[in-house]
């Protein structure tokens, strides 16, 4: 239903411990420099499924390579490691930048204490040692001096939605989708391009290719495409449609841009079926002008429609 909260993690690993046996949580506990995701971003991964991602490419592939020996293997109470990686001289990735990546085995011994912790704001991860998650109480999130652990929150984040493009009209419409509860990552292609400063909830990525980051999104991602140069919205569209999936797509423009970004796609390889799947003009047609404002008030409910769409449809 609408109104339902998103299951925390624990309440996703208790399932996958049920259905497959056993379940290893990676998540980023260390990021520096330029990285795909950020500090706190987690994934699920079982012996032959993967839920969410810590930003894909060679790095996600190691971590599940890891993740999958520890599945096969697992050694005292509480089974963890961490992995550290220089994604360019280890991962071959363009960003640049290091990451420390704690890995956490939960089977059927962990399952009480995860039940325990269940109803709980955040936890405390420890990096080492036999040590169980406990309840972080009210500790900020980040790694924490006192425990040498790293405190995430139990929730799961609202729906992601991807915004390319930190113009006048992203700048509008920011506030809007953090109002709608969505995880929201605004990228664009230079720092200058954003405001100094941005809704609290909002993720800045600074991206000089956007289509890696479109490629990286999760399935149930929303997108919308609303950069500053047609060549480079029809690029993502293009990365977002022949791609992994995801929920929605929306591009800015006009019917005329619509008619001919569909012509193009179709001639690059995009089946029809697939083509139908992007909306453009993006938003209600029936709150008209070109104000900033409007445009973004139009979008923000037309991606309140998709919420509550895909809500009811679970």
């Amino acid at each position: 239903m609408p109104d339902q909260a998103r299951p925390g993690w624990i309440e996703i690993v208790r399932d996958r411990i049920a259905s497959d046996g056993a379940v290893v949580r990676a998540s980023l506990v260390g990021v520096k420099g330029s990285a795909p995701r950020e500090a706190g971003a987690m994934m699920l991964i079982t012996e032959h499924d993967i839920w969410q991602t810590i930003g894909g490419g060679s790095l996600e592939f190691e971590v599940m390579r890891r993740a999958r020996a520890m599945l096969a293997v697992s050694d005292g109470p509480w089974p963890r490691q961490v992995m550290r990686a220089a994604l360019g001289p280890d991962m071959g990735q363009c960003c640049g930048g290091q990451v420390r990546v704690l890995l956490e085995y939960f089977g059927p011994e962990q399952e009480e204490t995860l039940a325990a912790l269940a109803g709980c704001r955040a936890v405390i991860h420890p990096l080492d040692g036999d040590q169980p998650p406990s309840d972080a109480g009210d500790a900020e999130i980040g790694m924490d001096r006192a425990s040498k652990g790293f405190v995430a929150p139990v929730a799961v984040p609202g729906r992601p939605v991807f915004v390319y493009g930190a113009g006048h009209i992203g700048r509008a419409l920011a506030p809007h989708l953090v109002a709608l509860q969505l995880d929201l990552h605004w990228v664009d292609v230079a720092a200058e391009r954003f405001p100094d400063e941005v809704p609290q909830g909002a993720r800045r990525v600074v991206a000089a290719d956007p289509t890696v980051i479109a490629a990286h999104a999760p399935a149930d991602s929303l997108h919308l495409v609303i950069t500053h140069n047609h060549d480079l919205d029809e690029a993502i569209c293009h990365r977002i449609l022949s791609g992994g999936g995801f929920a929605r797509l929306g591009l800015i423009g006009s019917a005329t841009k619509a008619a001919r970004f569909r012509s193009r796609l179709g001639k690059a390889g995009i089946d029809p079926s697939t083509l139908d799947r992007l909306v453009c003009p993006v938003g209600l047609a029936s709150i008209t002008g070109k104000h900033p404002a409007r445009v973004a008030l139009s979008i923000a409910a037309g991606v309140a429609i998709w919420q509550q769409e895909l809500d009811e449809t679970g």
